[in-house]
């Protein structure tokens, strides 16, 4: 029956299909009616590439190259050959941890801005063919595809058409020529090429001119020596979200009109006529790019999907500060649900560090991530479901929908453009989690939709959104029920449905206060889900259901490693939750409040010995608005000193500058109080990368008890910055005295 039914289901397909024409592109006339418009809009699908494309989910980006050695995010063109020499790079370890992270493809800087090129080229000698790294005759690329092809994982390619050190770089026909030149060597020298990705990056060349990609001519080469490779951001298959920061819209439609693919101005002796498919690659960042406003002006649709780039760390290059600061396990599944689940593919950025591969930090972050994915979504609550449709339907959804077989679907009665798709479950169950998908292969149709569960004799609502596309993921604060509802209220034609699945995540869990600092004892409370079973040590081992059960507040006396695990009551683990706790025998007194946004882990954050790297969301910088840091140190009795240090941040482009000045004091008896050191940092105040500085006095034995630290606050931003006229940040983590 199961086989009929699928013959049943390919013809149907096919006859759909064929009937209605259906291209990843099409024309409007002049005049056509806004439902005419919408049907179109409708009936556009994703090519066969861009499909397949869209089902990896999640890819990786490998930024590597003179930036890992130079510790810079944009080199300047001029670093030396030499630069590059990895001590130990390991192809092999770098695609095992992302297809172990469940990574399908992996995309290598070949060339960032700098030019250096990670291949042994044959069109310039800045390349690691003269590096010291294996005696000139090693080659990233190589090495990183032959591993992609072992394990059975795609390979792709950035090649920066910005290029700092190219010298025909701004003579744009010999510049073009040029890099169509690399472009061949990388797509007929290394296999199989899944995704070739580009930026818009552009500067004046060593000429003084301003070089003008041929977009058109990259294109056509492109699709001659690898018709099956995406060309993604600035070209005509997938293009950027609009942000760096891994979060896709709420609103995310794959059909867009072709007019916002063209730049309102386009520069002098650029090309002049349409690229592939009518594609110049221009803004595709505003908040709104789909919805019946915006194509019923339209001279042609494009099915052009959104792809969000995201990186694991601050930067974009390894950086040893940011070995601290690298996302949690628990950003990384936020990202994934808001991206992945949002409509579009994820590609995060994983950097190797100077030895050629993959940080410790990071793959640790990727193996909790991995974890919170496999036990969310292993288990499809609603595969056996009793699927109910209200309304006329030409596809018995009964399993069709609850499925892993995305190629079988429901499709509603072709005059109906709502529907009501009711999920009765064989007992009560609990549930934060929906994901619903779209068969893009008819097109993306679903424009607003509503979920309901059956609660107290009632639906009541839990979610509302828009778009659904190729995949729709909803989190929501857990219910138990035995039913639930979507209700697609609104759609361009009639309504398809791939997939709709509920799961539970593990249980989360909330330690107060997660770092501390305290001088007799500190009270730390635990809390995850109602009638998870919390286990814990204080030594810094992982607990087990062995270990110790929390059943009320601790009170901890002395310096130690909370480590805390939940277990569901349908046995979901949580993943491990750490918490340090330092008992000092000093005191501190904040003569001026800190933000609560970012409190640094309380009143005596300055005093847990825990440093924090050149990135504010850092949990260890405490932070002060407007307002001077004025703090003194207790040390109990009078003692020698040999040090005061004193550590600060500034990154402007997040409103925070070092203090105009510090100055450390010193005091016997709490009154009475010597300057002894004082730093003026207003010379730094316009330095734009983000850095710590650390203010360091020698007090050559001097004796005291009480140390005070005065950092005074720009208090407000000035008019050369974005920010002029706000308050500006003061962040500090550490006063150290020894």
């Amino acid at each position: 029956m199961k086989k009929f039914a699928a013959i049943i289901l390919f013809l149907y397909s096919a006859t759909l299909f064929s009937q209605n024409s259906k291209s990843n592109a099409v024309l409007i006339s002049k005049g056509e009616s806004l439902d005419s418009i919408v049907a179109k809009a409708a009936n556009v699908v994703p090519s066969p590439r861009q499909l397949q494309w869209q089902k990896m989910e999640f890819i990786a980006f490998i930024h590597f190259g003179t930036n890992t050695f130079t510790n810079r995010e944009w080199g300047e063109g001029n670093e030396p050959e030499s630069v590059f020499n990895p001590t130990d790079f390991d192809a092999k370890q770098i695609v095992k941890v992302c297809k172990d992270a469940g990574i399908k493809m992996l995309i290598i800087t070949a060339k960032h801005h700098d030019g250096l090129c990670l291949w042994q080229t044959e069109f310039t000698t800045h390349c690691i063919k003269n590096s010291p790294w294996k005696n000139g005759k090693g080659d990233v690329v190589k090495e990183l595809s032959d591993a992609c092809k072992t394990a059975n994982i795609k390979f792709g390619v950035y090649l920066s058409p910005w290029d700092r050190h190219e010298k025909t770089y701004g003579d744009s026909p010999a510049y073009n020529q040029y890099f169509r030149n690399q472009l061949t060597e990388l797509l007929t020298n290394y296999g199989e090429i899944g995704e070739v990705w580009f930026d818009g990056a552009c500067g004046e060349g060593k000429n003084g001119k301003k070089q003008i990609y041929d977009w058109e001519s990259y294109y056509q080469l492109i699709r001659s020596l690898q018709p099956n490779a995406v060309i993604s951001i600035m070209g005509p298959d997938a293009r950027w979200v609009g942000t760096e920061e891994g979060y896709g819209r709420n609103t995310e439609w794959s059909v867009v009109p072709v007019e916002l693919l063209n730049q309102d101005n386009i520069a002098e002796n650029s090309q002049q006529k349409d690229a592939v498919s009518g594609f110049i690659p221009g803004d595709m960042t505003n908040e709104d790019l789909g919805s019946r406003d915006k194509i019923k002006n339209a001279s042609k649709l494009v099915w052009y999907p959104s792809e969000v780039d995201v990186s694991i760390r601050p930067g974009w290059f390894y950086h040893q500060s940011e070995d601290n600061s690298v996302k949690t396990p628990e950003k990384l599944f936020d990202i994934y649900l808001n991206s992945v689940g949002k409509n579009s593919l994820l590609l995060l950025n994983i950097p190797p560090d100077q030895t050629g591969k993959i940080n410790a930090a990071d793959i640790n972050s990727l193996k909790g991530f991995k974890q919170l994915i496999d036990n969310t979504f292993s288990d499809n609550l609603a595969k056996h479901a009793i699927v109910k449709i209200a309304g006329k339907t030409l596809m018995d959804p009964s399993t069709s929908i609850t499925d892993d077989d995305y190629d079988s679907f429901w499709i509603a009665d072709e005059k109906e453009t709502t529907a009501e798709i009711i999920l009765e479950l064989n007992q009560k169950i609990s549930m934060n989690t929906v994901v619903l998908q779209e068969n893009i292969n008819i097109g993306q149709r679903v424009e607003a939709f509503k979920l309901y569960v059956w609660k107290a004799e009632k639906w009541e609502e839990i979610q509302n959104a828009t778009t659904i596309g190729y995949k729709r993921i909803l989190n929501f604060p857990l219910v138990t029920t035995d039913k639930i509802k979507l209700l697609i209220e609104k759609s361009r034609l009639n309504p398809s449905l791939s997939f709709f699945g509920i799961y539970k995540t593990p249980p989360e869990i909330r330690i107060n206060p997660e770092i501390g600092c305290f001088t007799d004892a500190v009270k730390v409370s635990i809390e995850s889900e109602e009638n998870a079973r919390i286990y814990y040590t204080l030594n810094g081992k992982d607990p087990n259901e062995k270990s110790q059960i929390y059943t009320k507040p601790l009170q901890i006396k002395k310096s130690c490693n909370l480590k805390v695990m939940a277990v569901s009551k349908e046995s979901k683990k949580s993943l491990y939750k750490t918490a340090s706790y330092r008992k000092t025998d000093k005191g501190l007194i904040l003569h001026t409040a800190y933000s609560h946004k970012y409190s640094g882990g309380g009143d005596l954050a300055l005093l847990d010995g825990r440093t924090g790297s050149a990135f504010p969301d850092a949990v260890y910088w405490q932070g002060y608005e407007g307002v001077d840091l004025d703090a003194t140190v207790d040390l109990g009795k009078i003692k020698e000193i040999d040090t005061i240090q004193a550590r600060f941040l500034q990154s402007i482009n997040s409103w925070i500058f070092l203090p105009q000045n510090v100055e450390f004091s010193i005091s016997e008896d709490g009154i009475h109080f010597e300057k002894i050191a004082a730093f003026d940092n207003t010379a730094k105040l316009h330095q734009q990368e983000a850095f710590v500085e650390m203010n360091t006095a020698k007090t050559e034995g001097k004796k005291a008890r009480y140390i005070r630290v005065f950092a005074k606050n720009l208090g407000i931003c000035p008019v050369w910055h974005a920010g002029k006229g706000g308050k500006a940040w003061l962040f500090v983590d550490e006063i150290v005295v020894k």
